[in-house]
């Protein structure tokens, strides 16, 4: 609509670009999350490991049924760290990272196209322009579904 309206080319673009530069924080700000907990759960299972040793290390002298629950604690903790780390932050980390990078090239080739557009290229320029910042297999060819 701003092309339509006769806007400066130069002001659309700018505007463009910021709407790129804040989905990208914005996204970022989300993944990070995901990432923060990826390297800060294996921290945890650790810590929970050393507080399992130490209390199994402490039942060592008088009772030795102490020594059981103080390795499962140690064991646990560890299990759980990995777990929460490798199988819940990692993959959604991993997606949004893969989400966004889609969002963004297809942000990229509407800015491309509409610019294209409004400095008057050459359809087929303009087609086979977008078309290069596509894969190969994502291309669609004419007359199929």
């Amino acid at each position: 609509m701003l092309i339509v309206d006769a806007n400066d080319l130069d002001k659309v673009k700018s505007m463009l670009d910021d709407a790129i530069d804040f989905m990208c924080e914005r996204h970022e700000r989300g993944r990070l999350f995901f990432e923060k907990g990826m390297s800060v759960f294996p921290a945890f299972g650790m810590l929970g490991t050393l507080v399992g040793l130490v209390n199994m290390l402490k039942g060592m002298g008088a009772d030795s049924s102490n020594l059981s629950s103080g390795m499962a604690v140690a064991l646990i903790t560890t299990f759980y760290g990995s777990l929460f780390s490798n199988v819940l932050f990692a993959p959604i980390a991993s997606s949004l990272k893969n989400s966004h990078e889609q969002e963004l090239l297809c942000m990229q080739i509407i800015e491309e196209g509409v610019l294209s557009i409004a400095a008057g290229s050459n359809p087929r320029l303009i087609q086979e322009k977008l078309e290069f910042m596509l894969a190969q297999t994502d291309i669609k060819k004419k007359g199929s579904k």
